[in-house]
């Protein structure tokens, strides 16, 4: 039996997952990254957490509302006196990020040939491998196809369209309410999770000093031009409000 509160942490991809996952332990159960993961008929209650967080783990018409997921099917009786909980980054940062993450240079097999596919139908060409800015306008491309598309794996693959999920859309249920308990900005991760802590009666804090982000090292300095900032204005207008609303 848990002492405290319980909590529920909603990863929203390329917003300091690994990270969080170490601030909240030993509360939050991280399961192994396998090829072959546990999915929920498999797994103990604790552990449903983490797996909902793992883009791998398919979810049928609830792919990218996982927040709503969560609540319908994995704490039904339990939510309303959980503490639900995500982290925001700034679109454009994240927006950067998942770019140099998931795009630029890619090694996959498998990827590079779903891409090719992708480039041969809409009559580009590789020319996105050696020019960032060609490069950029084109993933903001294929984020906007995701968005549309009637497949969970397309037009790239399943990592691909779970990562480019706008956050409103894990957060939200089908009268677009925000179903979270708080939402936190991502810079300040600590004080954010102590308030956590404190709100579900854990006796723990976590020194400000103790704070470290993984960095992707793939990552290059790189400014979106005007029209690219339109674009990702467009694709994420909800998140932006979402994160020029918290402090």
């Amino acid at each position: 039996m848990k002492d405290h509160k319980p909590f529920f942490w909603l990863h929203i991809k390329k917003s300091a997952g690994s990270t969080t996952r170490q601030l909240l332990e030993p509360h939050y159960t991280t399961l192994e990254n396998v090829k072959k993961p546990k999915i929920f008929i498999q797994a103990q209650k604790n552990e449903y957490n983490d797996i909902l967080n793992n883009h791998k783990i398919p979810l049928g018409e609830y792919q990218f509302r996982r927040g709503l997921f969560a609540k319908k099917f994995l704490y039904p009786d339990e939510w309303d006196n959980t503490f639900s909980f995500a982290f925001s980054r700034e679109p454009v940062d994240r927006c950067v990020s998942m770019f140099f993450y998931l795009f630029w240079k890619r090694t996959d097999r498998n990827f590079i040939k779903r891409l090719a596919e992708v480039l041969k139908q809409s009559g580009k060409h590789k020319k996105v491998l050696w020019n960032t800015s060609y490069a950029f306008d084109l993933f903001l491309d294929l984020i906007q196809q995701a968005q549309v598309s009637d497949s969970i794996y397309r037009p790239v693959k399943l990592h691909f369209t779970t990562h480019v999920n706008p956050m409103w859309n894990d957060i939200t249920d089908e009268d677009n309410n925000i179903i979270l308990t708080k939402l936190f900005r991502m810079e300040n991760l600590t004080e954010s999770i102590n308030q956590v802590f404190e709100e579900c009666g854990i006796d723990k804090k976590i020194p400000q000093k103790s704070t470290s982000y993984n960095v992707n090292k793939k990552r290059r300095p790189y400014e979106p031009s005007k029209e690219q900032l339109k674009v990702i204005q467009q694709i994420y207008k909800n998140d932006f409000e979402i994160y020029e609303s918290l402090k």
